[in-house]
């Protein structure tokens, strides 16, 4: 998903690009992404407008357009136009797959391309997502209760006065979900996704399935370090790197998307756990699982394995590994049963 450190590089280079063009045409190449809380059709609400503030609200792009009356084009169905919206907001969640694009307008569109807004100047603000689990919200300025995750927005996380240990603790502690659940709240914590939750409870040493409430004031102070400190290094590392806007850099993670390779601190091969309806990347070593649960204790089957002649867990393979969960069965258990 596109994430704050990918939000953070992009949305200053678009505001540089799209700052006094105008829309000239709407392409909506997958409407199943497009909401408009509007009346109108996406030319008749977005033709002729100008783009101002571009912006980071959360996991969303927020990019305000002005138009005046002399802008907007007639309705299609022959009728007159209505009153002029002053402002209204275009809101994009990338969500998953979701990426931007500037390109020259005749330049050929790829297969993934969802929505495409023509500029006054040949080009083409183009919005990408090959799995189509983004949104597109056209909306009244300042209107965010009709985007669902805009209006409630969590504590900024690189705020160094807003976020205080203190804060943190507070919000850790009135908790009842895993540790990866809140870190992933965006109305807790402004803002992480899937990749710098697992990036950050690694460097905290916490295993993504913990109870959040459960940590003591080391843990949840090696957390908040860790959270700030893995966001600024990622922000830092694309800032450096300079990727074109439809690259996502994701190659400097310690484990995310990292299955079975190497612990880049132990060597102890990453595994993956399903924590609510999500993928979780962690090292079983450098993040004990601490609570009683269905979870497969890693190192311990590798040493049972290891002693029976079977394998360490390491080696990979065997369905129980599957999402990194796994149930072991004794043997005989069936004929006992009998």
């Amino acid at each position: 998903m596109a994430e704050r450190p990918d939000l953070d590089y992009w949305l200053p280079i678009l505001e540089r690009e799209l700052t006094g063009r105008r829309i000239a045409a709407v392409r909506v190449k997958k409407p199943v992404v497009l909401r408009l809380a509007l009346p109108g059709s996406p030319a008749e609400l977005l033709v002729g407008r100008g783009f101002g503030r571009v912006f980071r609200r959360g996991h969303f792009a927020v990019f305000e357009l002005a138009g005046p009356e002399e802008h907007r084009p007639a309705r299609s169905d022959g009728g007159e136009a209505g009153a002029p919206v002053d402002l209204v907001d275009l809101v994009i969640a990338p969500m998953l797959a979701g990426r931007f694009a500037l390109h020259a307008a005749a330049e050929r569109a790829p297969a993934d391309l969802a929505v495409a807004f023509a500029l006054d100047d040949g080009r083409e603000l183009r919005y990408r997502d090959d799995v189509q689990m983004g949104k597109v919200y056209v909306v009244a300025h300042g209107e965010w209760r009709q985007v669902p995750g805009l209006e409630a927005i969590g504590v900024d996380v690189l705020d160094p006065s807003a976020f205080t240990l203190e804060r943190f603790r507070a919000l850790a502690r009135a908790r009842r979900d895993q540790a990866k659940v809140f870190l992933m709240d965006r109305s807790a914590l402004d803002a992480m996704g899937n990749a710098y939750a697992d990036e950050a409870l690694f460097a905290a040493g916490v295993h993504p399935k913990t109870w959040i409430k459960s940590l003591g004031d080391e843990e949840l102070a090696r957390l908040h370090r860790a959270i700030s400190d893995v966001l600024a290094r990622a922000a830092a590392e694309i800032a450096r790197r300079k990727p074109p806007l439809e690259e996502k850099l994701r190659d400097f993670l310690s484990v995310r998307g990292k299955n079975r390779q190497p612990c880049p601190r132990c060597g102890t091969p990453i595994r993956t756990a399903g924590v609510h309806g999500h993928d979780a990347f962690f090292c079983p070593s450098c993040q004990p699982e601490t609570r009683r649960s269905a979870i497969v204790s890693w190192d311990k089957l590798g040493a049972a394995r290891s002693g029976d002649g079977a394998g360490g867990a390491s080696a990979g393979g065997g369905a129980g590994e599957a999402g990194g969960v796994g149930r072991v069965k004794a043997p005989g258990a069936r004929r006992r049963r009998r």
